[in-house]
Order: C-alpha cells, then sequence, then structure tokens
C-alpha cells in the first residue's frame, strides 16, 4: 500500500545530504500521494515513507507518525484490518488524544502502550514497519504473518539500509556488492529467490512472521520469529481433530469466517474492487464480496486471444451469475511481450513466473477505477487445490505397493524418455494416444514424473515438483533449503499432502505469489 525505507548508522554517523530522499522517492511508484522524512542524525536514524492513502486520507494518516506522547516514530507500509476493534480496545484501557482515523495511529499506539511483541501477536493485516524508540535508541522492523509485504535489509559500510523494494538499497550512495551465487541457483530451480536470499550477499528479506531489534552501529540482522505459520496449522488441526466437532460444523464456521475476513478487508475511504479469473479461488472471494455489498462489485479480467490461455468467459459467466460490474480486456501475445522489457525494473530481483505478465496487466486496468483489489490467492496452499496435492495422495497410496528399487529405475527412465534426442518417440507417443500438438509440454511432465518416482524423501519428492529446471535429482542447496523449512512443523503425523500444503505456504507462497502480486500492483 505504501513505500518504506531508512538507514541506521552508529550515532553522529554522517550520512550524505539528500540520501533519506533519494533511496525513498525511488518508490514513488509505491506511493504517490505523498512523502515524507525523519531524521534524528544525532541518533544515526533516517526514516522515509511514500503514501498510498487508502485509510483516513486526512494529513492526520500522513507518516512518518509521531506516538501522542512523541516517544516513537513509525513507517508502515501495509494495512491493519482489525484496527478499528484494536482501536476501540486501546480507548477502553485509557483516554488517548487521537489526530485521526488511521490504521497506522492504531499500531502505533498499540506498541507504546503493550510494546512490539504484543502489537505483533494482536495486530491482523498485511504490513512491512520500521518503529524506533527515541528512549532506548532501539529501531524495530517487522513484517506480517505470511509475507505479503516485503523488506529488505543491507549492511553497508555506514550501517544497514532497508526499504520496500531492493531499488532502495540500489539508490545508496556507494552501494556495491556481490552476487550471491546460491541465491542464482536456487533462482535457476524455481524460478524465484526464496526468502530471506536476495541476489546479493550482504543484502537479506526479513522473513514473513519475523521482527529485528536493531541498535544504532549494528551491522547485521537477527530475526526473531512472533509467529510460525507451520506451528499454528498444527495447533488447529489438533484442536479440530480432538474436538469430536461434526465436519458440517466446521464448514458453516470456515464459512462464517471467510465471510467475516472479507467484508474486514473490504473497509476502505477508496473504491475496491476485485481480480477474477474464473478460478474457485477468486469466484469465492467476489461471491462474497458481492453477499456483502449494497452495489454490484467492480471486478477485472484480463483476457488472451489465444484460447490456451484465456480464462476470460469463465470469469465472465461467473461475474454475469453473481452480477458484478465487470471490466474484461482481451490482449494479443504481442501486447503482452511490449511489457517484458519493463519486467526487471517492476520486480528489482529475479523473478520468472510468467504468470507475472497478466498480473500487471490486469492491476493496470483496475488502477483506472479502483485503489484496492481483493484477489484469491492463498487459496490453493490453505485448501489443496494445486496439483501436487492431488498427486501425493494418490502417490502416497501407490508407492506402499511399488518396490523402492523398481520405483526408482522407473523414474530414471521416464527422465531419460523426456530428453530432447526423444523427442520423434514423444511424438509417437502422442500420435498413438490421439493427442495431437508439440511434445515439449509432454516431456516436461514425464521428467517430472520421472524425477518424483525417483526420489528419495518427501522433501526431495515435493522438490522435484516444483522445481523449474528439469534433471533427475533436485539441487543441494534447495534441498537444505527445504529442510530447515520442514525442521519447523516435523515430528507430525502429516499426510504427504499436508506437508507439501505447509511447504507451499511457507516457500511458494511469500517467494512467489506474493512478491508477484505485491510487485505487480504497486507498480500502476
Amino acid at each position: 500500500m505504501c513505500g518504506i525505507a531508512g538507514i541506521l548508522t552508529a550515532p553522529g554517523r554522517a550520512v550524505p545530504d539528500g540520501t533519506i530522499d533519494a533511496i525513498t522517492d525511488v518508490l514513488g511508484h509505491r506511493g504517490p500521494d505523498a512523502r515524507g522524512v525523519f531524521c534524528d542524525r544525532q541518533a544515526g536514524l533516517h526514516l522515509g515513507h511514500r503514501r498510498l492513502s487508502i485509510v483516513d486520507l486526512s494529513p492526520a494518516g500522513a507518516q512518518p507518525m509521531s506516538s501522542s506522547s512523541g516517544r516513537h516514530v513509525i513507517v508502515l507500509n501495509g494495512e491493519i484490518y482489525n484496527h478499528r476493534e484494536l482501536r476501540a480496545d486501546l480507548e477502553r484501557d485509557g483516554q488517548i488524544g487521537w489526530l485521526g482515523t488511521s490504521d497506522t495511529e492504531v499500531l502505533l499506539e498499540l506498541c507504546e502502550r503493550h510494546g512490539v511483541e504484543v502489537a505483533l501477536q494482536r495486530a491482523q493485516g498485511m504490513f512491512a514497519f520500521a518503529l524506533w524508540c527515541r528512549d532506548s535508541g532501539e529501531l524495530v522492523l517487522a513484517r506480517d504473518r505470511f509475507g505479503e509485504k516485503p523488506l529488505f535489509v543491507a549492511e553497508t559500510p555506514d550501517g544497514l539500509v532497508f526499504g520496500s523494494e531492493l531499488k532502495s538499497i540500489l539508490a545508496y550512495p556507494g552501494f556495491s556488492d556481490d552476487a550471491d551465487d546460491d541465491a542464482i541457483d536456487l533462482f535457476l530451480q524455481l524460478s524465484y529467490i526464496p526468502e530471506p536470499l536476495t541476489p546479493f550477499r550482504r543484502v537479506r528479506k526479513l522473513p514473513a512472521g519475523c521482527f529485528a531489534r536493531l541498535k544504532p552501529g549494528d551491522r547485521t540482522m537477527v530475526p526473531q520469529p512472533y509467529w510460525q505459520a507451520g506451528r499454528a496449522a498444527l495447533e488447529a488441526r489438533a484442536k479440530a481433530v480432538g474436538s469430536g466437532v461434526r465436519q458440517e460444523d466446521i464448514i458453516a464456521q470456515l464459512s462464517r469466517r471467510l465471510q467475516y475476513v472479507v467484508e474486514r478487508q473490504m473497509v476502505a475511504d477508496v473504491p475496491v474492487g476485485a481480480f477474477l479469473s474464473g478460478g474457485i479461488d477468486s469466484t469465492l472471494v467476489v461471491a462474497l464480496m458481492q453477499r456483502s455489498s449494497p452495489r454490484p462489485v467492480q471486478t477485472f479480467t484480463i483476457g488472451f486471444k489465444d484460447e490456451a490461455y484465456d480464462e476470460a468467459p469463465f470469469a465472465r459467466a461467473v461475474a454475469k451469475h453473481l452480477g458484478t460490474a465487470h471490466t474484461e480486456v482481451i490482449l494479443d501475445w504481442r501486447e503482452a511481450l511490449d511489457l517484458v522489457e519493463s519486467l526487471p525494473d517492476i520486480y528489482s530481483e529475479p523473478f520468472a513466473d510468467s504468470s507475472q505478465l497478466p498480473t500487471y496487466l490486469v492491476s493496470r486496468v483496475a488502477r483506472q477505477s479502483v485503489t484496492v483489489c481483493l484477489s484469491g490467492d492463498a487459496g490453493d496452499e490453505i485448501f489443496g487445490g494445486y496439483n501436487r496435492h492431488l498427486f501425493a495422495t494418490q502417490y502416497e497410496r501407490a508407492r506402499a505397493f511399488i518396490p523402492s528399487p523398481f520405483r526408482r529405475s522407473l523414474g530414471h527412465a521416464l527422465v531419460g524418455l523426456a530428453q530432447p534426442r526423444r523427442q520423434r518417440l514423444l511424438q509417437w507417443l502422442k500420435a498413438s494416444a490421439g493427442k495431437s500438438g508439440g511434445t515439449r509440454l509432454l516431456g516436461e511432465k514425464l521428467e517430472k514424473l520421472g524425477s518424483a518416482l525417483h526420489s528419495s524423501s518427501d522433501l526431495a519428492l515435493y522438490a522435484s515438483l516444483v522445481r523449474r529446471d528439469g534433471g533427475l535429482v533436485p539441487g543441494e542447496g534447495l534441498l537444505r533449503g527445504l529442510e530447515s523449512v520442514h525442521d519447523t512443523f516435523a515430528g507430525h503425523d502429516l499426510s504427504l499432502a499436508e506437508i507439501m500444503m505447509l511447504l507451499d505456504t511457507l516457500t511458494y507462497l511469500p517467494g512467489d505469489i506474493l512478491t508477484k502480486v505485491d510487485r505487480a500492483a504497486m507498480a500502476v
């Protein structure tokens, strides 16, 4: 929703004039409505903010924002969805001289009254923020539970520099760093760079669900988790399994909760719409929005002239059924290709998910009518909607009856069959099956299936299904990274599909899906 940036040096260390302005204004596309900076040069602290106004459009919502006591200063990117409830709680605890109605002010006063860790447990939303405490001389950086809003932190000779995008780091005078070979290797396997890595060795992403306490002069960031998706999922699962509650009651409770959170995310002082693809996730979100809206919800879809990639007819049918105010734009491949050259500037780091193109294009169309759009992202991770989740269930049943040596040999053979030199055989197989078209996609599917069958562990199986570089065995770096994530919820009786859903939630969701949507939506 906004862009934040900052510098933390040793006390009294000089920072060139205009530096905080430079690393803030490079984020102007994230916050075109206003800008502000705060500097405490004696303490070595500089904060910058670019504002996209969503809640409380008045100057009372401007940032950087000081608390009512003047002891704390905050810059926030994002939105706190339960800010009204938190405001009421704070008022019951004691009088506060509110300046306005913004969610930023509520979060700031919550941090001042109860401390950052309590505030992080109670705040619900998508956010990344920096909070400066003048009394203790401490800067706290924090990021939301799932990693919807980004935060990059760089080590420099002067101290630490941070920003909502790598653009801020690159704009810092004299910044220079070596490429992180491990990050590039993972990018070539996954098509994105997983957190906390970046393309640079001395730049890191603050992981989702974490905060970090920093002092002037610190040269490194030590993230601390305040919430863990794996632990939360396991606790909720154990509670549901042991409660004896009927499945029908669980479904009814889920329906009520979904309606509640969708309505809460529609609260804004600017127009709100939704992306609609015609898939289950976005259709559900739009249906819940329309149920609670007194007027037609504005929905947006990008279609393509190539029917193989066109979801517009499905979205059109859903929009007609729900009665939304639907906008549809049909593009051909040339228009999408024209956008490719601008992608490095939009993402400012290696990112190769091809759906970034329609995501940016639909964001650009929607921005002409609304400021905020809801989407169905994360539905597949939470509800098991990816093909690999379905495959995992079938595979887990079958592998008990297939001897491991035979399974691995079959996998090796399938990967060999998928090699380019076997194209004639693949063409014959497609023709025999009555299929037309090229063989590349068939080869990719055979290679992925072969790698999965050849896998020696659940993690290797997952890696074989998510990697994009092909081959028989996943890279060691990818497996090590997955092992560290898996350790956060290992030791529990989970099905293979549940393990994959958690791994997707902890890796693919923040690294790919949420990155794609944030950069695309903030670039328009």
